[in-house]
């Protein structure tokens, strides 16, 4: 049973370095103990989500105060709410759209909504840790003068891994070329909020941030919150658009949830990141002595798009090659430990405000444990030695080249821009197809999504046709036991073709 089996981690000694960022722990307010005694619907004196005027309204008020929106909704679905009903607003039938490759799937869902052109960005990629970087301004400039006039922009800052973009300068651009900037900040909800973050992206320039509060912050899992800035075009069609994409009944638990966690950080906001930080400088101290591990921090960046990092992830990766990420999770949770999100070269572990002492200390401790296993069994060759993974996106495999830290070599795949016609929505309903074979499907052309869960960004995409490179690296997921959604029972739904019979 599901309500046994959370029991019994609850019960556990198991620590949470994932979401939600509340580490189940409860924070403030008692009344979370009894669950059932606040979930009511709109009665009276309640108010109404989706036409408040009273104290709902006022928690989001106090909620855009708090993170210097002009603007801010409470989301009860997620930040995918938000995301659909910000592109349905800003992009109809017909419109060019500017995307960043590395979007969340609910962005391509939103997409084949709204029947927007898309224009796709590919970042750089990242030469550690096989990541894709940010997006480089000068790209969006270049897009924006191909697509010729664009309705929006939309990338995600900070990515899965906490790499960000340089929001101001690319809120600038859009807004020389009258488009709208949409930012998912799904994971950088904690933003803003001390020195040792980045700032949040709607205090940098963009019309709409989405952010999961339930991710990096202590709120519940699917509570999240749209801003809107102040100059934003067509904000009420954002405000209706959000009645379209959440229920018309939203859980009063879960806004609860959101206005306890403001008041929380507008209390002890300041304590909290103090104490925080602290934990993340010395984890970051005692990763330096690490030999074989090697944990993703600024000074490691490589990709020119790629202009600040988040320090909350911790991104590891076995720089002997000996260790996979799906290993390297296994092993931490044989220390009693369970990470956010496992990939072929590395894991990562989210951390927050929430986190304690004792599990920092818990972590550092596996870490060097796992760190001196490594070093004994294979010593790297020269002082701190790494071992560099590129991902050659045309053969779909992976490269190791034996480099010193010192030497990092600074080239990548340079980004592309891609006009693409928007096939989603004839895919989607299209009841014509075939199962077959993942190795067999370079050509044909995709019925679904087929992504790399989590984080969700989609390898295929509904409508096109798939590339070698594209089958590679789902072979590759399905070989390392990474978890894919989009497949059934290890083969891929095409479109039927006469050609192909």
């Amino acid at each position: 049973m599901l309500t046994r089996a959370l029991e019994d981690l609850r019960d556990s000694d198991v620590y949470p370095f994932h979401m939600p960022g509340h580490k189940r722990r409860l924070f403030a307010d008692g009344i979370f103990e009894d669950i059932y005694g606040i979930d009511i619907t709109e009665i009276d004196g309640f108010d109404d989500l989706h036409n408040a005027k009273g104290i709902i309204r006022e928690a989001q008020e106090r909620a855009a105060g708090l993170f210097c929106s002009d603007e801010t909704h409470f989301l009860v679905n997620g930040s995918t709410g938000g995301i659909l009903a910000a592109i349905n607003a800003l992009a109809g039938e017909g419109d060019n759209i500017i995307i960043a490759a590395n979007c969340h799937r609910s962005v391509y869902n939103a997409l084949m909504l709204c029947g927007a052109k898309p224009y796709v960005i590919t970042p750089e990629r990242e030469s550690y840790f096989d990541i894709f970087g940010g997006i480089r301004a000068k790209d969006i400039r270049e897009a924006l003068e191909k697509a010729g006039k664009a309705a929006a922009v939309v990338i995600t800052s900070p990515t899965y891994e906490g790499i960000t973009s340089d929001i101001s300068e690319i809120a600038d651009i859009c807004h020389r070329y009258e488009a709208a900037l949409i930012v998912d900040a799904a994971h950088g909800a904690h933003f803003g909020f001390s020195n040792a973050f980045p700032q949040n992206a709607v205090t940098l320039g963009a019309d709409v941030e989405i952010t999961s509060v339930h991710k990096t912050l202590p709120s519940m899992t699917q509570t999240a919150l749209i801003h809107i800035n102040r100059n934003c075009p067509h904000k009420e069609r954002i405000r209706n658009m959000l009645t379209v994409f959440m229920t018309s009944s939203p859980s009063y638990v879960l806004m609860a949830s959101i206005d306890s966690m403001v008041r929380l950080l507008e209390q002890q906001g300041s304590k909290l990141f103090d104490a925080y930080e602290k934990r993340l400088d010395d984890l970051y101290d005692k990763a330096g002595e690490l030999e074989c591990l090697s944990i993703l921090c600024k000074e490691k960046l490589t990709a020119e798009g790629s202009y600040d990092f988040d320090r909350s992830k911790i991104v590891v990766s076995d720089m002997t090659g000996t260790y996979t990420g799906v290993q390297l999770s296994d092993m931490l949770r044989s220390r009693g430990m369970e990470t956010e999100m496992s990939a072929s070269s590395y894991v990562i572990l989210m951390t927050g405000i929430a986190d304690t002492d004792e599990g920092f200390s818990r972590l550092k401790e596996a870490l060097a444990d796992i760190d001196d296993q490594l070093a004994n069994a294979r010593k790297p060759s020269g002082k701190r030695g790494i071992i560099r993974r590129l991902w050659d996106m045309s053969a779909g495999k992976m490269i190791a080249e034996k480099i010193r830290g010192a030497d990092i070599d600074k080239s990548g795949i340079c980004p592309a821009i891609t006009e693409h016609e928007n096939n989603m929505r004839q895919a989607m309903f299209e009841d014509d197809i075939e199962l077959i074979p993942v190795e067999l499907s370079e050509g044909r052309i995709a019925k679904d999504m087929v992504s790399v869960y989590p984080p969700g960004i989609p390898v295929t995409i509904r409508g096109e046709r798939i590339t070698g490179a594209q089958v590679d690296t789902i072979l590759a997921a399905m070989k390392e036991g990474l978890n894919i959604t989009g497949l059934e029972d290890k083969e891929i739904a095409v479109l039927w073709e006469k050609s192909s019979t």
